[in-house]
């Protein structure tokens, strides 16, 4: 298994503290107001900031028209099925138990990789994929025995959960030749569109003004 450096340790820590408090953030931004329009105001205010970082980095945005197919199906499978089914399920669910079904995704993107992209694992790689899942079980057994459980929330969690591990292996083996910051403005663009009209779509009638605590989550 590979070693990381102190930097991607670094790094590591670093996401997972911001993965982590996202979580009950988006908790208290969906808990009486829509959940798909809320994420939507979110993704308004963060493309323009992720565009200036491709300014300032002066990352070229454009993409060959010939490249667009293999775009659509890695946002699909990256963002769309992800950001949809995340931000319901939260509804449902209590904010660790989705954080942590949701970030089963490397479970399922192991698999993905070794059954279906030929990837080798070791040992100890399988290892963890295997300890991983029986925490998946155990939390699927609560939410399936109590009667308070919510299990098409999990179903809804797990199922962005495994299309993300898709969309992350076949991101690792993209033919696309442009920068990766410029794939992700562009997968975040068409997701922003596609959850602004599924907001529309769904949700107008139940549009409220945020209040203060919600326009923080935001």
């Amino acid at each position: 298994m590979q070693a990381l450096s102190r930097r991607q340790l670094i790094l590591l820590v670093l996401l997972t503290l911001v993965w982590g408090i996202n979580w009950p953030i988006m908790k208290l931004g969906v808990t009486g107001f829509p959940a798909l329009t809320f994420r939507t105001i979110s993704m308004w205010i963060g493309l323009p900031v992720l565009a200036l970082v491709l300014v300032w980095r002066r990352v070229p945005f454009r993409i060959g028209r010939e490249h667009w197919r293999e775009l659509a199906v890695l946002t699909v499978f990256n963002m769309l099925i992800w950001h949809t089914l995340a931000v319901l399920a939260i509804q449902t669910l209590s904010s660790g138990r989705a954080a942590i079904l949701g970030y089963t995704m490397p479970v399922f993107s192991a698999i993905v990789g070794a059954w279906w992209f030929g990837q080798k694992l070791g040992a100890r790689a399988w290892g963890g994929v295997g300890a991983a899942a029986l925490g998946v079980v155990l939390l699927l057994w609560h939410e399936l025995t109590q009667l308070t459980g919510k299990p098409v929330g999990v179903m809804m969690m797990l199922t962005a959960a495994a299309a993300w591990a898709l969309g992350t292996q076949m991101l690792r083996r993209t033919t696309l030749p442009q920068p990766t910051l410029a794939i992700s403005f562009w997968m975040t663009l068409f997701t922003t569109l596609w959850m602004s009209a599924a907001a529309v779509l769904f949700e107008r009638d139940a549009w409220v003004a945020p209040t203060p605590a919600i326009w923080g989550a935001i």
